[in-house]
């Protein structure tokens, strides 16, 4: 009996043995078979918008010896592609070039971009309709996700109230991006009130421009001013540089589709839109309508208007645009109901605001500086030397407009 156990432990302890020895030789199989070089990344994947380099590398060793500045990428199967793919990279050390195949996943984790037309907030009147003013839709991977924008929410003209419009989008890798845009119905109509108490506050937030610092003469002299004679006072009276000028007496938006403009006083054989095209200004405050408001029902201005700006926009995208309003006019006007007044003027400049916030441009609404206690132009701020006849500012309703921009910058 005690022979048969000495024989199991003897066969166990071979067996033991053994294994011991398989251990060995696949250790001493693994190590040989170990490469010298080594690469480390800093993320456990990579970003499909990463640029494959080196960057990538968190550390590389030779050897254990830091060859980190010494890695190159010899090829990638990972080149704008979610999923597994490969990455090798080389380091030469000694004359002798090593490489190094790392596996990794390649994935997609940013946000689709949603960028909506006009303003995050928008005012409209009671009893008008709601348009969608529209969005685009930009992603790093994905094309075309437009279509696939989900738009939630409603808004009930018929009620005054605030209004949550949410947009909604999600890519092939369910990333989601979720954006708001709130529409105010207004019961109160700035246009309904009399002259003396129309004012657009409250309304239009994130168009009409708020008041800032002042930004000075710099400020004044990187601008170009555009438009009909308006602007053309700004220099006569000194305020501004005649290099700061682009216009056309009696420019209307319509005829500033197809009329041509001076430049700095001299005929350029272009229009507006061409102008801006040619030389792409930084920034440009507009202001038309004084004409416009004496002839023009609002609703084809606004429709001109509104082409002018979509074509500027089209052709001079980073141009910082600003519409500036119309300034009011001499309180004799307001005995007469033909021609222009500033009960025209007030209605014009209202829908010149919406028009703005509608299109995701800035308004400058520096009319209400130049008004009286009647909402007519303040004595002395409009001209009637000359034949001006209280339209044209004068010097000091000039300085005045332009003190109003430097503290109301863009």
């Amino acid at each position: 009996m005690k022979k048969k156990k000495n024989k199991y432990r003897l066969k166990y302890k071979n067996i033991a043995i053994m294994f011991l020895i398989v251990a060995i030789l696949i250790f001493l199989i693994k190590k040989g078979f170990q490469k010298p070089f080594k690469v480390e990344l800093k993320e456990s994947y990579i970003k499909v918008e990463d640029e494959i380099t080196k960057d990538l590398v968190k550390k590389a060793t030779f050897k254990k010896t830091d060859v980190t500045e010494k890695v190159k990428i010899k090829n990638t199967t990972c080149e704008h592609k979610i999923g597994k793919c490969e990455i090798i990279f080389v380091v030469e050390v000694d004359g002798k070039i090593y490489e190094f195949k790392k596996k990794v996943e390649s994935k997609d984790t940013t946000k689709p971009e949603i960028t909506l037309v006009g303003n995050k907030e928008i005012t409209i009147l009671k009893g008008t309709s709601y348009k969608e003013l529209g969005y685009e839709v930009t992603d790093n991977y994905d094309k075309d996700l437009k279509e696939k924008v989900k738009v939630k929410g409603t808004v009930d003209t018929s009620k005054e109230g605030e209004y949550i419009l949410t947009y909604e989008v999600e890519d092939s890798s369910k990333n989601k991006t979720i954006v708001e845009r709130k529409v105010i119905v207004s019961a109160k109509s700035p246009i309904d009130l009399d002259l003396k108490d129309f004012t657009l506050e409250g309304l239009f937030k994130g168009t009409i421009l708020e008041k800032t610092e002042d930004k000075g003469d710099s400020y004044i002299n990187s601008i170009i001013f555009a438009g009909d004679s308006m602007p053309l006072y700004y220099v006569m009276n000194k305020m501004i540089s005649g290099k700061n000028l682009w216009h056309r007496e009696s420019i209307d938006p319509e005829k500033a589709l197809t009329n041509t403009i001076y430049i700095n006083h001299m005929e350029s054989n272009m229009t507006f839109v061409q102008a801006f095209e040619k030389y792409q200004p930084e920034i440009v405050i507009m202001t038309l309508g004084t004409n416009s408001a004496g002839f023009m029902k609002v609703e084809y201005f606004i429709e001109c208007y509104t082409e002018l700006i979509k074509q500027i926009k089209k052709v001079s995208p980073n141009t910082k645009l600003i519409i500036q309003s119309i300034p009011p006019v001499d309180g004799s006007y307001d005995n007469n109901t033909t021609g222009i007044n500033n009960k025209k003027i007030n209605t014009f400049n209202y829908y010149i605001a919406e028009m703005c916030s509608n299109l995701g441009v800035k308004f400058l609404n520096s009319a209400p500086a130049m008004k009286d206690e009647n909402g007519a132009c303040k004595k002395g701020y409009c001209s009637w030397e000359a034949g001006e006849h209280g339209i044209h500012p004068t010097k000091e309703g000039n300085q005045v407009l332009i003190d109003y921009t430097k503290t109301h910058a863009f």
